[in-house]
């Protein structure tokens, strides 16, 4: 689950400190630090910044991304991983991130572990630019293509990066599919929907309804 990366102050209250006296941390600090709870945290500029609780829409539609990459990736014979909320090391001093799920691929199976895929699952608090610096984030990490299905509309969000930007496929009809060029997946639109409750779709504000920076 994404929280704003404005967040720090509830996540100093979650370790019982204030920002005032907590101090900033190293990717290899965050990585080995324990929080004393358990709530995910992502290190954003040096401060760990808990992730919300997830809502059951959003818990019931990164189980059908997962399994959905999962079983089409195996049976193809790709030697590609999919991993639940791991913790991705920006190539920047002060920040992880941790994608709703990440994909990793190489060679064999024993050299998957180069990230290419994200997906994150777009919450109704996150801004268009909130969701453009986990972007820029990703691609600094080697990420190649960022899915972001939408969990209150019966749409997602594609994100192909091209140079030094990206470009973003709206995909909106619940008869089509997300065509994740970059592993040779596909997953219907109408599986990533599943058991979810939707709301009548509403541009206005929802995080990436902006044009790709």
């Amino acid at each position: 689950m994404i929280a704003s990366d404005d967040c720090i102050r509830d996540a100093a209250m979650a370790v019982a400190v204030t920002k005032s006296t907590l101090n900033r941390m190293s990717i290899e600090e965050f990585l080995a630090w324990d929080s004393g709870d358990d709530r995910r945290y992502e290190l954003v500029d040096g401060w760990p910044v808990a992730q919300s609780a997830p809502s059951r829409s959003h818990g019931c539609m990164d189980v059908i991304v997962g399994a959905g990459l999962k079983n089409r990736l195996k049976p193809a014979g790709r030697p590609c991983v999919v991993e639940n909320g791991s913790a991705l090391p920006i190539d920047k001093p002060w920040t992880v991130r941790a994608p709703d799920l990440l994909v990793r691929c190489g060679a064999d199976w024993q050299t998957a572990d180069a990230p290419i895929l994200a997906v994150d699952i777009l919450p109704p608090t996150n801004s268009a630019s909130e969701m453009a610096r986990r972007r820029d984030d990703y691609a600094s990490a080697g990420i190649q293509q960022v899915l972001e299905p939408d969990q209150d509309d019966a749409r997602a969000l594609l994100w192909r990066a091209d140079g030094d930007r990206w470009i973003v496929e709206t995909i909106r009809d619940l008869q089509g599919s997300t065509t994740l060029d970059i592993i040779g997946v596909s997953i219907p639109m109408a599986e990533i929907n599943e058991d979810v409750e939707l709301t009548p779709p509403d541009d206005a504000g929802r995080p990436g309804s902006a044009s790709a920076p």
